[in-house]
């Protein structure tokens, strides 16, 4: 054999690129497989250990209503998205005189069914009543701490006129919730995002 002559295996072999020669493949593999799990595995840290009460725990109401429907959609939920409440409760009440004035009399108000949850996300419901009310309740607890948010609040859409269409009213009856009313009933300003009441672990008044 010619000793200068390349070998078999020599000739067969691609020469690394220059790619190849400072990041080799295996390497390149590795290292994508950590980065995979360092950019996941704090997803499921947050997920198995809820936080301390905070903002992410923060609890809202999103209202919701399209102007072809007679349904209002109502949404409690927390603002960080995989906050598990110890329970939800949202009491509803249907059968009072308001269209949206200021001030409500709440003795008059009777909440005559309930929306329970318990260890959930969230609780969603929908009601064709106008005006409707409702006494939301969510209570927090992590490791480090507890707390209650509270909401009382109520809501009725005025008829559509021939210059104008539908009107959310809001008003609510907990110091530290603020709505804005009236909003028209429109893709731009619906739907609407209320922050309930941080009442602390003593619970709603």
């Amino acid at each position: 054999m010619n000793a200068g002559a390349p070998s078999l295996a020599g000739r067969l072999r691609r020469p690394p690129g220059r790619l190849g020669v400072y990041a080799p493949w295996p390497l390149v593999g590795v290292t994508l497989l950590l980065v995979t799990l360092v950019i996941f595995t704090p997803v499921l840290v947050l997920n198995s250990h809820q936080p301390g009460p905070g903002i992410l725990t923060q609890a809202e109401l999103v209202v919701d209503k399209t102007s072809n429907n007679a349904t209002l959609h109502f949404y409690v939920w927390a603002l960080g998205e995989t906050i598990r409440y110890d329970a939800i409760r949202i009491g509803v009440a249907t059968s009072f005189n308001w269209t949206g004035a200021p001030g409500l009399n709440w003795s008059a108000v009777n909440w005559t069914s309930w929306n329970n949850g318990t260890d959930v996300l969230s609780v969603m419901f929908a009601s064709s009543a106008n005006p409707v009310a409702l006494n939301i309740s969510a209570h927090y607890v992590s490791p480090s701490g507890q707390t209650w948010y509270y909401g009382l609040l109520a809501f009725y859409v005025s008829p559509a006129t021939s210059s104008a269409g539908e009107s959310l009213y809001s008003y609510s009856g907990t110091s530290g919730v603020t709505v804005t009313s009236p909003l028209a009933v429109s893709n731009d300003t619906l739907p609407a995002v209320i922050l309930l009441a941080d009442v602390g672990p003593g619970g709603p008044p």
